[in-house]
């Protein structure tokens, strides 16, 4: 008898026949029929359609997930796109924030009339914009990679068959070793 998944014919202590198929199509290796099925995405047998006891389990951890996620040829180019982006972001923010900054403090020194007083405030006005924006990017640069990867990384399950009591032959339970 063999596996009618990976098709080896080995030890038949390793064989159950967790489903409703008969004849040498019911044996099966417990590590095949999890990577089919986690592979696969179903929770029956797809020949007779019986339903596994199953449970779903992360198949990454959350390190190793962001790891796995940035080593994708696209999802690299992307954030590394998405840095140089940054990058410039900051250098442009750093560089208007100093601007405003000198502009403010050069008007402090001078003394204050009504005139500087309103630019002044249009300055701070222009400041706290520019800061809004490249924080609001920044939020949405980062939503960005982080909304994508954590739906896959969700959705990467590892679906395992629960176990269950072994019941007596000629009962109505499936998931046995073959003797």
């Amino acid at each position: 008898m063999s596996c009618r998944i990976c098709q080896s014919a080995t030890d038949k202590s390793r064989l159950i026949s967790p489903c409703l198929c008969k004849g040498t199509l019911r044996y099966v290796h417990r590590e095949c029929l999890e990577h089919w099925l986690s592979r696969s995405g179903l929770t029956h047998c797809e020949l007779c359609l019986h339903r596994f006891q199953t449970y779903t389990t992360l198949r990454y951890g959350c390190c190793e997930s962001l790891w796995l996620w940035y080593r994708h040829p696209s999802n690299r180019g992307l954030l590394l796109s998405d840095a140089l982006i940054y990058v410039v972001l900051s250098f442009i923010c750093f560089m208007l924030t100093m601007i405003c900054v000198l502009v403010l403090r050069f008007q402090y020194d001078r003394g204050s009339s009504l005139q500087e007083t309103l630019a002044s405030t249009a300055i701070v006005c222009f400041l706290l914009l520019v800061l809004i924006v490249y924080l609001t990017n920044i939020v949405v640069l980062a939503k960005d990679h982080l909304v994508p990867w954590y739906r896959w990384w969700r959705s990467s399950r590892r679906i395992r068959l629960s176990e269950i009591t072994l019941e007596e032959p000629g009962s109505h339970s499936h998931l046995g070793t073959v003797v």
